[in-house]
């Protein structure tokens, strides 16, 4: 319990502190994701939790060091090496492969400098995930 609330203070934290605009691929981003969406063939998509989705709330993304972090309260950090990160105009796109020995995954994202929001996908071979958010910068 008191996990689901430090992980959901930090979300709020987050989302309070005024989306700001992300000025370049570089520092380090605070992302929480508030949508998540877990879509199959057939079935279409659904909205479900964090844990569900074994998604960490709020990420780190550090891209002098190019490395995301799970700040995940409760639960080791993991960490995931960022090898692909290019800005286009106003968004900074970015994808790999993700560190998931049990469920390989691969992942993609694409952050707006102009307001903050970021929108993700991950993919497993049975499912992709859906994810929208906003990020703060040098939290």
């Amino acid at each position: 319990m008191r996990s689901m609330i430090s992980k959901a203070g930090l979300g709020l934290i987050c989302l309070l502190a005024a989306p700001t605009t992300v000025s370049a691929a570089s520092g380090t981003y605070m992302c929480a994701f508030t949508d998540i969406y877990e879509c199959e063939p057939v079935k279409g998509c659904k909205r479900v939790s964090h844990d569900f989705a074994n998604l960490a709330p709020v990420l780190k993304f550090d891209f002098d060091k190019k490395v995301m972090h799970s700040d995940d309260f409760g639960a080791d950090p993991r960490e995931v090496e960022m090898k692909n990160i290019e800005q286009k105009g106003d968004i900074v796109l970015l994808h790999g492969v993700g560190a998931n020995q049990e469920s390989p995954r691969s992942y993609s994202a694409a952050i707006s400098t102009k307001t903050g929001k970021i929108h993700a996908g991950i993919s497993t071979a049975d499912a992709t995930l859906s994810l929208t958010g906003d990020c703060v910068d040098g939290l």
